[in-house]
């Protein structure tokens, strides 16, 4: 399979633990596909020529078997749909998921982009979406409460 853009492969965009730990499908069909072209043509490859240095993806798409099998994700996530990219650094890189986050949001288009736990200098890595229309450019900060996952509005001031 050719890869999804100059420098994510197929392997790596559809990757997953759970689909191998329960033997399950991750391939997505034609549409979801396109989405992963669109999203990493779009945002990953300019963030990617911007810090000049590999940025590491940890979750791509999710196909609705591996999906359920995740405790607590969500059955509307747009992993399901090839439209959302989890990114964090590399060890060892200039670059913090901070630099990162802030990259995206003020230099390239996204539907929702997620400052995903960490701390509220620096994030444990970035969830970043986009659809071919429609983007919401919605801002928000992930944290857990009482084991759950809970999304509130992003307010954090640039350091």
């Amino acid at each position: 399979m050719d890869n999804i853009s100059k420098h994510i492969t197929y392997s790596e965009a559809t990757r997953s633990e759970t689909a191998v730990r329960y033997g399950v499908s991750n391939a997505p069909n034609a549409t979801q596909l396109a989405a992963m072209r669109y999203i990493a043509g779009r945002v990953f490859e300019p963030l990617r020529v911007h810090v000049g240095e590999p940025v590491r993806v940890s979750s791509f798409f999710r196909s609705p078997s591996v999906n359920a099998l995740i405790p607590g994700a969500s059955t509307t996530s747009q992993h399901l749909k090839g439209e959302a990219i989890d990114i964090c650094r590399f060890a060892g890189s200039r670059f913090t998921n901070a630099d990162l986050f802030w990259y995206i949001r003020e230099n390239l288009e996204f539907d929702q982009l997620i400052w995903e736990h960490g701390t509220n200098e620096e994030p444990e890595w970035i969830h970043v979406s986009l659809k071919t229309s429609g983007n919401r450019r919605q801002l928000l900060q992930a944290y857990k409460l009482g084991g759950a996952t809970r999304y509130m509005d992003f307010n954090l001031k640039k350091k």
